[in-house]
């Protein structure tokens, strides 16, 4: 459950039980996730692009374009934050996109969808 709130200051609260609702589970772990700015020793966990950022990413996708037999896709490849149902779509037209390359011979290209 998302909360979006002021007055609350956890911003999600997850119970893991739900995310395999095929499974039985006799108990459950519920937990709460509070937002807060990284700091210097945190790991970010999504991508806050600022100028030094951008220059660099822009570096790295004219890299990638020169490069061949890998095909950049996802959060990750494509330095976005990007919901998971996008992201499953994503991973979803990719496959699609990847078949359609075998099956005709062509080479994938470098980036599945615009960085």
């Amino acid at each position: 459950m998302n909360y979006g709130e002021e007055d609350i200051p956890y911003t999600r609260i997850t119970e893991h039980k739900h995310f395999s609702p095929w499974e039985e589970h006799e108990g459950s772990v519920c937990y709460r996730e509070f937002s807060c700015a990284c700091g210097p020793e945190d790991i970010s966990y999504y991508p806050i692009l600022q100028v030094d950022e951008k220059a660099l990413l822009a570096d790295y996708v004219d890299l990638a374009k020169t490069t061949t037999g890998v095909t950049f896709v996802g959060r990750l490849g494509t330095c976005r934050y990007l919901d998971m149902d996008v992201t499953i779509r994503e991973a979803l037209d990719t496959a699609e996109m990847f078949r359609k390359s075998v099956e005709g011979g062509d080479k994938m290209p470098v980036f599945a969808v615009d960085p």
